[in-house]
């Protein structure tokens, strides 16, 4: 055995290293404390580290807390994902308490992008991003109406407050065509808004063409959701639940049986005639007796709504398996009765490691809705409904009268059809749908493990839908009441039906949708030094089927029997009324590739270029039925550069981008000659035979519509977030858009001519910014975000435009959605006026009627020489919104204030109903005692007589003696500018301390409201939104919530 020798030299180091290690063991202090948030609120999973030590620290656990080995000379770094990181020197201190700061700037924020993640840091494009946090701040509504008003660029306008109709109309940078797509596979805009606000993790936002190129056909713009998914942790169970009311968010006021009276007979001595009601007739109004009455319809109709929404999640999961579950019920019943809405949401999300590198992912969603309402709709474009007949329903009524022992709803006469709102609502009969959709996506996502960064994907998704719709026609016998005149005593009423027929019919119909998506993709991403590049190359096809069947059936022996094997075929009358069948199918097919690189070097410069090659079957020819859509775009990282020294600015990026986009707008075969059938037209051999004849002449130069868009931006954080901002300027050329053209070939082409091309042309230019500022003051933490969009689109060419017509009748050059009008002058105010002044052969004018401008100079007024393009669009050019919010001690608050500038408000136009689009005429909000019905407090006494010339409306009259008046000019036109307190929140999260012992992890109340206070020059008249008369009311909402977690 070899003897060891002992080195002294060896010996003596390895002692002194020994020693020197035990005095610095001996040195070092166990430094405890806890982390809390912004809320005061524990916050466990905090990284707690020394600074350049490796191996060395620790996390904090449920409670806050945590305790690390340090020296006096150390640096303590606590961070944690979304918030601002901090250093604390050790010192002499043993224990150190910190709240962690929200952070704004998150460069390092995943933000979900066209196929795809990137680093909020890394984006070269055009995106804003909504969090979880903040759809959660608003009351339970249509995704639209929540999102539109928090991201710049967007337009949202809410039209309607019917439930399960009350969704806003989004456009983007002015543009419609926006697309959304919901855990990577594109869908409507139906299953957008249909989706529980608790299940959706994000909204990304895709605004300019660089980053939504990739997405091909009809696609402007971009809604980007993605769910929620489970965390590799315990199991937590949530229930949200809300309950709440609604009202009109603006009232109005009308004429009540006296009032009426009033200026009814004012009106009636003003055209020279005898007055109806005396001093008789009124004091029977106030007391109800001898059939006279003082009805409010409009209280009576409009009343309060109730809407209740509950939620139920589970998530949870291992490092092999994750998952997330849900389960809503939302219930709107509307303040106008029988009009009802519900809403059941299921979703699930399974995501699995099958294998090292080998992962699944499963989502399996299902909701069904259905709608109820009376026959009679609130849509302003159909005839008759419920909100006109408020307007023309008489004040001097009882709303019953006793007939016989039986007692009967009450109708008053108008010049046309008589009308009856309580007897609409609950006696009309119905119309049901129920719809119910089923949406799953598979995908398998394989790491390969010979090249770094490399995975192959495969997503496929099948989505179905099953419709049904029901509606019966109930006829309904009123008691209808007779005009009075002056020597009328006793008010009375005659038995009749209402406006409806005096036979019932019955409606169904079913239909079914299927859709298909597949997405093939291989990425690369890796990282060389200071080269970091990304690769997708992407296949995607889509495609759709669907069909739907109806009957329509006449006469019903027994209305309570209301199935189709009930039917009849008879009327009341006897008269044979054969069932009416219809039906139809589709199918569309999408096919797409996409390529995308993406290029940084050092954090500094970004590259990101795609291209995607899209065909459809919408158009002839393989020439025509493909198009490329290229997108390009650069980001410089300006405070990443070594010479840049400003330590207070944590982000300077400019970006610049261009890209193409392109829209369809056709229907299927629009580009070839379609024949036409027309059952029983021809006899032939003595039956009666179909015939076949040409019906379209097609154009098979019909392509695509497509934009080249601009955009420079700028992303700025500074001071560690305590103010932000992010500034697009963007211009977009659109041409070859779809238009209706007129002409004719020679007689031995026979004349036929196609009656559409791609012709159109327009552009749209504007910006967007957004401010943010976030805060702590001692307990108090605060933030504010504004936003602020401009975009106004115009007309290079209008294909409607011929060479001879004036200037100002042509749409090019002017704003895309104009009004045509007269511009208006004034109102007349003498005889003499009038004789010197140009006025319409065929409707005279009068003392207190509109002056019109003679634009042509001939001495005449017409509609068709002297009416322009004169008003602007009902869609505000500048929307924005401003967001106050903070917490203190368990509180929190948030309040958003939306508006709209650069609009204009008809309140009489151009009807756009189906059967009446394009014809002029007043409204009950223009024309006193409209429809010979009822008026508007502010309309008759704000009228033009010999006593009050100075008036803003024309001429106090019943029958106008001329149709002057109706037309539509800037006299109707209202500036649309408004603000709105759109929704405001404010709650109460329970200490979680208090919650421990039950195992609950969070609790909080909370209060909101939604449409809370308008302000705008309009009054009360009609809502700034809506932008029209004859709809349904949008609604203010009061909403009470609960939100716990175990």
């Amino acid at each position: 055995m070899k003897k060891i020798r002992w080195n002294p030299r060896l010996v003596t180091s390895l002692f002194i290293t020994l020693l020197m290690c035990t005095l610095d063991c001996l040195a070092q202090e166990v430094i405890k404390g806890f982390v809390k948030d912004g809320n005061d609120e524990p916050l466990p999973g905090v990284s707690v580290a020394v600074k350049g030590a490796t191996n060395v620290g620790t996390i904090t656990n449920v409670d806050g807390k945590y305790s690390i080995n340090a020296h006096k000379n150390d640096v303590l770094v606590f961070s944690y994902i979304g918030m601002v990181s901090q250093e604390v020197k050790v010192g002499n201190k043993t224990n150190i308490n910190i709240t962690l700061k929200e952070d704004v700037s998150s460069l390092d924020e995943i933000v979900v992008v066209g196929y795809g993640t990137q680093k909020r840091g890394s984006l070269t494009a055009a995106i804003s991003t909504v969090s979880d946090k903040e759809i959660l701040k608003a009351p339970t509504m249509g995704i639209s109406n929540i999102i539109g008003a928090r991201v710049a660029g967007i337009s949202a306008v809410q039209a309607s407050g019917q439930p399960g109709a009350d969704n806003a109309s989004l456009s983007i940078r002015g543009q419609s065509g926006i697309i959304y797509v919901i855990d990577g596979i594109r869908r409507s805009a139906s299953d957008f808004n249909g989706l529980d606000p608790n299940e959706i993790e994000s909204v990304s936002v895709l605004k300019d063409a660089s980053a939504v190129a990739v997405y091909g056909l009809d696609a402007n713009g971009a809604f980007i959701v993605t769910t929620k998914k489970g965390q590799t942790d315990k199991v937590t169970i949530s229930y949200t639940g809300t309950v709440g009311i609604s009202q009109n968010a603006e009232e109005q006021e009308w004429l009540d049986g006296p009032g009426y009276a009033y200026w009814y007979n004012k009106a009636r001595l003003l055209q020279g005639d005898t007055e109806v009601f005396t001093v008789d007739m009124v004091r029977k109004m106030r007391e109800g007796v001898d059939g006279w009455g003082n009805t409010n319809w409009y209280d009576k109709v409009y009343g309060t709504g109730v809407r209740q929404h509950h939620n139920i999640s589970a998530s949870g999961g291992s490092e092999k398996i994750r998952f997330f579950t849900s389960i809503g019920y939302l219930e709107e019943k509307g303040n106008i009765d029988k009009f009802k809405y519900r809403r059941m949401n299921l979703r699930s999300n399974i995501d699995a490691q099958l294998a090292k590198g080998l992962s699944l992912s499963l989502g399996v969603s299902g909701r069904i809705e259905k709608r109820d309402a009376p026959k009679f709709s609130a849509d302003p474009d159909d005839w008759m409904n419920i909100p006109q007949q408020v307007c023309y329903a008489l004040p001097y009524v009882q709303d019953t009268y006793e007939y016989n022992g039986k007692i009967y709803d009450v109708s008053t006469p108008t010049s046309g059809s008589p009308v009856a709102p309580i007897a609409s609502i609950y006696d009309s009969g119905y119309n049901r749908s129920n719809q119910s959709y089923m949406q799953s996506n598979f995908s398998l996502k394989y790491d390969t493990p010979w090249l770094k960064g490399l995975s192959l994907k495969f997503q496929g998704a099948y989505d179905l839908v099953h419709g049904m719709t029901k509606q019966l026609t109930k006829p309904k016998e009123v008691m209808i009441m007779d005009l009075p005149n002056a020597a009328t005593t006793t008010l009375t009423y005659h038995k009749d039906y209402s406006v409806l027929k005096d036979t019932p019919i019955l409606s169904e119909s079913a239909s079914r949708a299927q859709e298909f998506t597949t997405q093939t993709s291989i990425t690369y991403d890796n990282k060389f030094g200071d080269h970091s590049i990304g690769v997708l190359l992407l296949a995607e096809t889509r495609e759709r089927n669907s069909n739907n069947l109806g009957v329509t059936g006449t006469g019903l022996d027994f209305i309570q029997l209301d199935e189709l094997n009930q039917i009849t075929g008879f009327t009341k009358e006897g008269k044979e009324q054969p069932a009416i069948p219809s039906g139809s199918s589709s199918q569309t097919r999408v096919a797409g590739f996409v390529g995308r690189l993406n290029y940084n070097y050092a954090d500094k410069y970004y590259l990101e270029a795609s291209l995607r090659h899209d065909g459809s079957y919408l158009f002839g020819g393989m020439n025509k039925r493909w198009v490329t859509l290229p997108g390009l775009s650069l980001a410089w990282r300006i405070n990443n550069e070594k010479w840049f020294h400003a330590t207070w600015v944590d982000n300077l990026k400019l970006r610049a981008g261009i890209g193409k986009t392109a829209t369809s707008g056709i229907q299927p075969f629009q580009w070839r000659n379609t024949m036409s059938t027309s059952p029983n037209s021809v006899v032939i051999g003595g039956a009666s035979q179909t015939a076949i004849y040409p019906s379209v002449l097609g154009n098979p130069n019909l392509t695509w519509a497509q934009c080249l868009n601009y955009n420079i931006g700028v992303d700025v954080t500074l001071w560690n977030g305590l103010l932000g901002m992010e500034l697009d300027a963007f211009y977009k050329y659109e041409y070859d858009k779809l238009s209706s053209v007129t002409g004719s070939h020679t007689p031995s082409m026979g004349g036929y001519y196609f009656s559409t091309a791609n012709v159109n042309k327009a552009d749209y230019k504007g910006f967007d910014v957004t401010f943010t500022h976030q805060n702590r003051i001692g307990s108090f933490s605060y933030g504010a975000k504004l936003i602020w969009s401009y975009a106004y689109g115009r007309w290079l060419k209008y294909a409607g435009d011929s060479e001879n017509t004036p200037e100002y009748r042509r749409l090019t050059g002017k704003q895309i959605g104009s009004k045509m009008g007269f511009i208006a002058q004034g109102l007349f105010q003498s005889e003499e006026e009038i004789a010197n002044s140009a006025t319409m052969p065929d409707r005279p004018a009068y003392p207190g009627y509109i002056k019109y401008m003679d634009r042509n100079g001939d001495g005449i007024i017409t509609v068709n020489q002297d009416q322009g393009y004169v008003g602007k669009s009902s869609r505000p050019t500048h929307t924005g919104s401003f967001n106050l919010f903070g917490n203190w001690k368990g509180f929190d608050f948030d309040i958003l204030a939306s508006w709209g500038l650069g609009s204009d408000v008809a309140l009489t136009g151009v009807y756009t109903a189906t059967g009446s689009s394009g014809i002029q005429s007043a409204t009950a909000f223009t024309r006193p005692f409209y429809q010979n019905g009822n008026a508007p407090v502010y309309l008759v006494a704000n009228s033009w007589t010999p006593e009050n010339t100075n008036a803003e409306f024309p001429c106090l009259e019943i029958n106008p003696r001329s149709l002057n008046n109706g037309l539509a000019s800037t006299f109707w036109y209202r500036n649309g500018n408004y603000l709105r307190i759109k929704t405001a929140q404010i709650g109460y999260n329970f200490p979680k301390k208090w919650l421990s012992e039950a195992h609950i992890s969070n609790l909080q109340v909370y209060m909101n409201g939604n449409n809370l206070l308008t302000f705008w020059k309009g009054d009360k008249r009609v809502d700034p939104e809506t932008g029209g008369v004859g709809s349904y009311p949008i609604v203010r909402t009061y909403t009470l919530g609960l939100r716990v977690s175990f």
